[in-house]
């Protein structure tokens, strides 16, 4: 059976914009494994806004390891799943400095801005590659960074240059930045010299009631994704826009050169 790779920004993104297809791919016994990137711990002083983010994904709770809480849930939302969660040691945007101490990211504007200058994409892609050669995986995905935060872009740059060196990517919509259509396609056109193939996966009643439930594990950050129990509702709207009239989730591929040749998962 294959193994497929996905690439997670955050200790939620992949199950955000892929839950339903994961589901759909471990159903049918195929093997996944979600490897977030900014999984690494906080350091022991924060900056004012690292603070205040983790007052909200707390909820007024205090005495917290944030990081540690974020990877247990994500692991019990890859179980509910089917998938294998691995974490990396890179650290969320709101944790990294400078070489001399600098906060790079200090305010939520900055968070969907371009990246910092110190913030070195040949880095994180050092950190990547010798896990794609242990894992050999026969289908990776990447987002498109829809909403452009900046560890999302620095995933995608990342993912710019393996599909440049021929690699072959496959990009997700990231949810729930992916309900502002332009957004997307503001994602789509950062290489005005690709074109796109774009598929969908259509879902069952079983994929998407999974994917809700893999989503609720991730009860820090649901609160501030999802206010006013707008989970489920949110979720179901968004699958339904992509695959009407049934539910469905889609994934695109780049094809950088005419002679680019398709390969989507079955």
């Amino acid at each position: 059976m294959p193994l497929h790779l996905y690439l997670s920004p955050h200790l939620d993104d992949a199950v955000l914009s892929c839950g339903g297809l994961i589901a759909r791919q471990t159903r049918r016994g195929d093997e996944v494994i979600v490897l977030t990137l900014c999984a690494g711990s906080a350091p022991d002083r924060l900056s004012a806004f690292a603070r205040f983010q983790h007052e909200r994904w707390l909820a007024g709770a205090s005495d917290t390891d944030v990081v540690a809480l974020r990877r247990r849930e994500d692991e019990a939302a890859c179980a509910q799943l089917g998938a294998r969660a691995l974490h990396l040691p890179l650290r969320d945007c709101i944790y990294r400095q400078d070489a001399e101490g600098r906060w790079l990211y200090t305010e939520e504007a900055a968070l969907l801005g371009p990246p910092h200058p110190a913030d070195d994409p040949t880095a994180w892609q050092a950190t990547l590659e010798p896990w794609l050669e242990r894992l050999q995986p026969d289908f990776v995905y990447a987002p498109l960074a829809v909403g452009n935060h900046v560890d999302h872009q620095l995933t995608r740059q990342v993912a710019d240059r393996w599909v440049e060196a021929g690699r072959p990517i496959l990009f997700y919509e990231d949810f729930p930045y992916s309900e502002a259509v332009t957004a997307l396609w503001h994602s789509l056109n950062r290489h005005l010299e690709w074109s796109w193939a774009r598929r969908i996966w259509r879902l069952q009643s079983e994929d998407v009631e999974a994917k809700v439930t893999a989503l609720a594990c991730y009860r820090s950050q649901i609160a501030v994704l999802f206010p006013n129990d707008g989970l489920r509702s949110r979720v179901l709207a968004q699958l339904a826009r992509t695959g009407a009239p049934d539910w469905a989730e889609a994934l695109w591929q780049p094809l950088p050169t005419p002679s680019a040749t398709l390969r989507f998962p079955p």
